[in-house]
């Protein structure tokens, strides 16, 4: 079967078969004609932060379309699940899910379904497990209102502080800054005080030492560090850091003032203060994400935090452990949703044109990095807003008839029957994109195990693994995929990557295990993750294949410069190129040719150069 979209095809064409034209196969056609929108918004999207997450609604249309109710879906990387949400609202679409099948021209058949989801990670289990078999939500909102107010009423004086009036309100976040070293005079400044105006609000990047008279540029200036006794009560050397702005509330009222000594005593006072029992005391395990600047003295866990965060989070944990047992899966992930991304100093401010304050926002996705002014917010508010989209999330999943089996454990051998599968929607780690356990490790030290690296499918110079090592991980998962695939099935494979290595080595994966490409699209993600924004050579749009179990049909005729040259050429004329795109739409193309991906993002893109004008429109020759 050979379902090659028309739209936006160049003008080479593939082997085709000839099939019967039935209602499925339309459905699937138009699948892979319209690029599938994911968008990064709504309660079942926002309730747990996950790199390279996809909209479980738009997987949900895919899994609908291409099956019936009672069919069997398997996702061999299943992350935080998303695929095991997709099968439950299969059986209780929403409003949007319709609405995304109507655009795409697609009818899909809701109804129950059976989903395996398979993921190594330990945090990835625990989330897609927890959202997968949801509690009843008015339970559950029950529950979290009384946890928020335990919480409160144990450790809420941890933020309490007073305005310029001196009336008692609480803290909503506070900003920490670096201490700069000035390179000619040695003397030390905060950089807070050093860079930023308020009226108006301004950040400079080069400062003038009030000591020396010397104009100095930020870039040049080393930090202070400083030997401190941590949350554990053993010296350390870490980066010094100054109180430099404190954001509160009294009553409704919103304020921000420079850090008082009743701030500064507040801080000398949690310092004394002991820990609460589950309180880790873990080591991090250094990777690819390891920076010496900025994680100059971050050896701990603990280390990402303020002591207060610490001691909350601590806290927290301790408190879940009084609920029902049926509810503490529930809302521990509730406490870890918000701890990763906004209880560590990894939280940071940004400046935004046009904006009268900075931009409050949570940490980087994708990396492990601390800015030089980071954050320290207020754990207990924002615990309770974040447990409104858990809520929403619920009363969504709660009640579907579709069955979520999770497997904590290595796709490349699954426990399943051959041919027991009816369909496949999977995204697979990219190469050396995210390394996943590392990342992960934040909130994974919190759950008390974290993931065993030598089976997590990556491209990792820590772990030894290059491209050959990663290839060969994915071609014993293709295999396996393969095996427990019905002959009739299909796999939908979501991928990305700038590098034609890692393309190639996708390629031999799924080949060897006798898969063909059918069909490529593009998946429409609202927002990039911060790794691929920041990456020297980034693909925008992911990247999407349909597989069958039949011999592909390999062409070396067509070299792919040719195939480059055609997709840049096909691009309406007068039309602003968007390089990024096409080069999703070559790796596509290619694919579906049986072609070698031999071209990388940033040569692809040179020729993009070569093939515009200086206005950036194609030049049709």
């Amino acid at each position: 079967m050979y379902l090659r979209p028309e739209a936006d095809r160049a003008t080479y064409s593939a082997p085709e078969v000839c099939i019967e034209n039935t209602p499925a196969v339309t459905n699937i056609t138009k699948l892979y004609t319209t690029p599938l929108p994911s968008t990064r918004t709504g309660p079942l999207y926002n309730a747990f932060s996950y790199p390279t997450k996809i909209s479980p609604e738009a997987i949900a249309v895919y899994i609908a379309a291409h099956t019936k109710p009672g069919a069997t879906v398997l996702d061999a990387f299943a992350g935080s699940g998303t695929t095991g949400i997709a099968t439950l609202l299969c059986d209780k679409p929403t409003p949007e899910m319709e609405r995304m099948a109507e655009a795409l021209g697609v009818t899909p058949n809701w109804g129950p379904r059976t989903a395996h989801l398979f993921e190594i990670g330990t945090l990835g289990s625990f989330v897609s497990e927890t959202l997968c078999h949801p509690p009843a939500p008015d339970e559950f909102l029950a529950a979290v209102d009384d946890f928020c107010t335990q919480a409160e009423t144990r450790i809420g004086w941890i933020y309490e502080t007073k305005d310029d009036l001196g009336r008692t309100g609480i803290i909503r976040h506070v900003i920490w800054s670096d201490v700069l070293v000035c390179p000619h005079c040695k003397t030390e400044v905060s950089r807070w005080n050093a860079t930023v105006s308020t009226k108006p609000l301004v950040m400079a990047s080069s400062f003038r030492c009030n000591a020396c008279g010397e104009q100095i540029a930020i870039e040049a200036c080393e930090r202070a560090t400083e030997t401190v006794v941590d949350a554990f009560g053993r010296k350390h050397r870490m980066k010094k850091r100054v109180l430099a702005r404190v954001h509160g509330r009294t009553g409704k009222s919103k304020w921000q003032r420079p850090p008082t000594d009743e701030d500064l005593d507040l801080l000398a006072k949690v310092a004394k203060m002991k820990l609460p029992t589950s309180a880790p005391l873990a080591d991090i395990q250094w990777g690819e994400l390891h920076r010496a600047g900025y994680h100059l003295g971050i050896e701990k866990l603990h280390h990402f935090y303020t002591k207060r965060n610490f001691i909350v989070m601590a806290t927290l944990m301790d408190l879940v452990s009084e609920f029902p047992v049926e509810l503490q899966a529930s809302l521990r992930l509730l406490a870890l949703s918000y701890n990763a991304s906004h209880s560590t100093l990894m939280t940071r401010v940004v400046l935004k044109k046009g904006q009268s304050d900075f931009v409050l926002t949570g940490s980087q996705s994708g990396v492990l990095y601390i800015s030089g002014l980071p954050v320290e917010k207020n754990i207990l508010e924002g615990v309770r807003r974040k447990s409104k989209a858990f809520v929403d999330s619920f009363r969504m999943l709660h009640g579907s008839r579709s069955k979520v089996m999770v497997h904590n454990r290595s796709s490349e051998s699954m426990p399943l029957e051959e041919g027991s599968v009816d369909y496949i929607f999977t995204d697979p780690p990219f190469g050396d994109y995210i390394p996943y356990a590392e990342l992960n490790q934040i909130n994974e030290l919190w759950l008390g195990r974290t993931t065993d690296r030598a089976r997590e499918v990556i491209v990792s110079p820590s772990q030894s693994k290059g491209v050959a090592e990663y290839g060969s991980m994915m071609g014993d998962v293709f295999q396996e995929m393969a095996r427990v695939l019905k002959t009739d099935g299909m796999a939908t494979v979501v991928f990305h990557s700038a590098h034609s290595n890692v393309w190639r080595a996708l390629v031999q994966a799924y080949a060897t295990a006798g898969f063909a490409v059918e069909a490529t699209n593009v998946l429409d993600k609202i927002q990039a993750s911060f790794k691929q924004i920041v990456s020297t050579v980034s693909v925008k749009g992911d990247p999407l294949l349909l597989l069958s179990k039949r011999v592909a049909e390999r062409s070396s005729a067509i070299p792919s410069l040719s195939i480059a040259a055609e997709v840049i050429r096909s691009a309406p004329n007068g039309a602003k190129l968007d390089p990024q795109r096409l080069y999703s739409q070559f790796v596509g193309r290619c694919l579906e040719l049986g072609i070698s991906v031999d071209m990388g993002a940033k040569t692809f893109y040179e020729l993009v150069e070569t093939e515009t004008d200086t206005v950036g429109t194609v030049v049709l020759s």
